[in-house]
């Protein structure tokens, strides 16, 4: 970075943010009723020894307002005024050797008097020499960088991220301090996302062959970084084989890997579902179940579909020895097959509409009046999932005017329900019993064992999607008594081979309290609730219940588990980018970059964020998922949904020439985690002075990182003003800091001036 980054100058101009006159612990309310209401925010300013303005926000509900000064350095634009308005204060440079202070006083009749402190520092502070110890190359930092296969990197030109372009980015991943890597589904998948599996032991071919996966693990280690899959097993694809041959028959051995029902809300009353069985008939949603078919329909037949239309249009089927049609195309479509396809009727002599043809669908047909709209009355189905086509007799339909019709099942077909927990139908959910069994269902058993091929080939761990979804109730034990006993039988195998055991991180979108129970299960799991602290925190300028908040989260997290890995983040795949939640700012990204890689945990990092991705997810993921800005050939262009502003973004090339740009922080802060022990593995506690009782400096966040005798002092504003503190803290050395950052040392404290969104860390004797 550039000297005013790594050695920072004195304070830079910023312009002043309104902050909360309480502070984070105070109460300015009069203690006697009043008759009008004053106020005015802040109530401290803080200037450098320079000579420049601040402005002051009044509120009043009363009649007019004066403002007064004591001295004359300090001047205001305006002696008096109404209403809600503003005071713009000016200092002149300060020709003192020490810090001067005074005060300005507003009042008003019937309202108590509003006191302004005005403080200015003085000459002679001087930048911060940054003295960093040198990085002896191990990864102590635990940073796993997150990646989409498809978005990452391109190794062949055809526009899709691929295992071989992940490889030709491990040097970039190595500088950038990370010691795991954390893969989007590589299985192939019916969605372009991968999160809907057809086959756990398979790759998707887009991304490469095995041998081309097995050469990225190898790659990867020999960089000293870890590789974790993304393996999702509360449902597969309704196009897995499992699924295909659950639905052929009751006597198929795939029948009880799935949650299927003839009748779900009587199964799920009467307890007969175990996924749902604790929430008992509440349980059911019928937004969740979906309708299958369960025959071997897939062999084509020759039949001759009748259609009588009228109010009450009826079909009737039979079979037949030839195709032949004829007539006049009447504009009705019988709908059938997979994928779906449109054949038209023809009107007969008597007024009736027939169409012969070699009928072949998995799911049955439907009638429609239009080849081209699923617009309101134009689909004709039956009445209920039990009516079906008999042979040679007609069933009467009914059109989607106000209720969606079923399919048509032909002869011999019989219709299920299964379930869906994630409202699609694209997802079928895995039944694996009741939680005390089930690891002795036999899909517990299949999904597990799908693991063995991955440990041999040399993952070393897994990220596992939809962690409260597996048994319907989230709320309950199930989950985490499931969780436990995949990990342990996974591990047992993966302890044949390893002195260690293996990794798993789960993922329970919800906040800290929800996600403390699921530690019995699984030893690392996301932490949301770090996030949404630290993106109010950050949109609010208020740090100093920061440190406070996510320690009483971690406190929680210990009474279930005592080697807790507590997974932190900004944001990820499912969630708006965290500058775009910033309202775009690129020093509160920059910022957040540096608190996450210096406060406690082990932190993620989801790719772009270090570039300073812009995205909301609004119109869909894909605009949270674009291309990684190589600035090369390795770019891909398989998400072409951009979100506005993408194109403002440098890409890697350029902003790794820019020391000042976001890149550079978070290699400058992840550089340090690894360094230091303390930052890495340590011990965080609160700092005495500034924290969640402060009054005065509610927009700093500060704790220590101690790890044996190592400590360390990290220091972040949360606000665009320039602040001063006072440190009595037997300081070192400064080892980072981000911004404009300056300092005075006399006696046995120090004057340290942090700049608007800036930080500083410091080694402590």
């Amino acid at each position: 970075m550039k000297r005013s980054i790594l050695h920072a100058v004195t304070i830079l101009l910023a312009a002043c943010a309104a902050v909360v006159a309480t502070g984070c612990g105070g109460d300015d309310t009069p203690s006697t009723p009043q008759t009008a209401a004053l106020r005015a925010t802040p109530q401290s300013l803080d200037f450098t020894a320079d000579s420049y303005s601040q402005t002051i926000s009044v509120e009043s509900s009363g009649g007019r307002w004066l403002v007064s000064s004591a001295d004359g350095w300090c001047q205001t634009d305006v002696t008096s005024g109404s209403g809600n308005g503003t005071v713009n204060v000016s200092v002149s440079a300060n020709p003192e050797q020490s810090e001067r202070s005074t005060r300005l006083t507003l009042r008003m009749t019937g309202a108590d008097d509003v006191v302004v402190t005005v403080r200015q520092s003085a000459p002679g502070e001087e930048g911060i020499v940054v003295e960093p110890d040198p990085w002896d190359g191990v990864k102590r930092a635990d940073i796993t960088y997150q990646l989409l296969i498809y978005s990452f990197a391109d190794s062949d030109g055809d526009g899709m991220g691929d295992f071989r372009g992940i490889i030709s980015k491990l040097d970039y991943l190595d500088r950038l301090g990370v010691s795991a890597i954390w893969l989007s589904p590589a299985h192939p998948a019916a969605s372009y996302h991968g999160y809907d599996v057809k086959d756990y032991e398979a790759l998707n071919p887009a991304y490469g062959t095995e041998e081309d996966f097995k050469a990225l693990i190898d790659a990867a280690h020999e960089h000293d970084i870890k590789v974790y899959m993304d393996y999702v097993i509360n449902h597969t694809s309704k196009e897995h084989p499992w699924f295909v041959e659950a639905l052929s028959g009751e006597d198929n051995p795939y029948r009880g890997y799935y949650v299927l029902s003839n009748d779900p809300a009587a199964d799920i009353a009467a307890g007969r579902i175990p996924m749902i069985a604790t929430e008992g008939a509440s349980g059911y949603d019928a937004g969740q179940w979906f309708a299958a078919v369960t025959s071997a329909s897939a062999e084509p037949q020759k039949l001759r579909f009748t259609l009588r239309w009228s109010a009450a249009p009826t079909l009737t089927v039979d079979k037949v020895d030839d195709i032949e049609n004829s007539g006049t195309p009447a504009g009705k479509y019988l709908y059938y097959g997979n994928p779906g396809k449109c054949a038209e009727f023809f009107e007969q002599e008597d007024g009736t509409l027939a169409l012969s043809l070699e009928f072949s669908s998995p799911w049955g047909c439907l009638v429609r009046t239009s080849s081209t709209s699923w617009a309101a009355g134009t689909k004709y189905g039956a009445k209920s999932g039990a009516d079906k086509l008999a042979w040679g007799e007609p069933l009467t339909l009914m059109s989607n005017s106000s209720t969606e019709p079923k399919d048509i099942l032909l002869p011999g077909m019989e219709s299920v329900m299964y379930h869906s927990h994630f409202w699609t139908d694209w997802f079928a959910d895995l039944d694996y019993g009741s939680a005390e069994e089930c690891e002795q269902s036999d899909a517990f058993k299949a999904v597990s064992a799908s693991t063995h091929k991955w440990i041999d080939m040399g993952i070393d761990g897994l990220r596992l999607d939809g962690a409260k979804h597996v048994y319907h109730n989230a709320a309950s034990n199930e989950n985490p008594l499931f969780w436990n006993k995949f990990y342990n039988d996974v591990n047992e195998y993966f302890r044949r081979t390893h002195s260690d055991d293996i990794y798993m991180v789960g993922e329970v979108y919800s906040d800290y309290n929800e996600v403390a129970p699921y530690y019995f299960g699984l030893p690392s799991l996301f932490e949301f609730s770090y996030w949404y602290r630290l993106e109010w925190a950050l949109n609010n300028a208020t740090g100093c219940h920061f440190a406070k908040d996510i320690l009483s989260y971690r406190e929680l997290y210990a009474t279930v588990r005592a080697d807790y890995i507590e997974a932190t983040k900004l944001t990820n795949h499912d969630e708006s980018r965290a500058r775009s939640l910033l309202g775009g700012s690129i020093e509160r990204a920059k910022t957040a970059g540096a608190v996450l890689l210096t406060s406690c945990g082990s932190p993620y990092v989801y790719y772009g964020e270090e570039l300073g991705y812009v995205g909301r997810k609004d119109n869909g993921d894909e605009y949270v998922r674009p291309p990684m800005k190589w600035g090369d050939a390795s770019t891909t262009t398989f998400i072409d949904k951009i979100y506005a502003g993408m194109d403002q973004i440098g890409d890697v090339a350029a902003q790794s020439a820019d020391e000042e740009s976001i890149l550079n922080v978070y290699r400058t802060f992840s550089q340090l985690r690894n360094t230091y022990p303390a930052l890495a593995t340590g011990e965080m506690t609160l700092h005495p002075t500034y924290n969640s009782d402060n009054t005065r400096y509610k927009q700093i966040a500060a704790w220590y990182r101690t790890e044996g005798a190592q400590r360390m002092l990290v220091l972040h504003n949360f606000s665009n003003a320039p602040t001063t503190l006072t440190l009595d803290d037997d300081i070192e050395k400064a080892v980072a800091v981000l911004g404009s950052v300056s300092s005075k040392l006399s006696d046995s404290t120090t004057t340290l001036r942090l700049g608007g969104y800036s930080s500083a860390v410091f080694m402590l004797k």
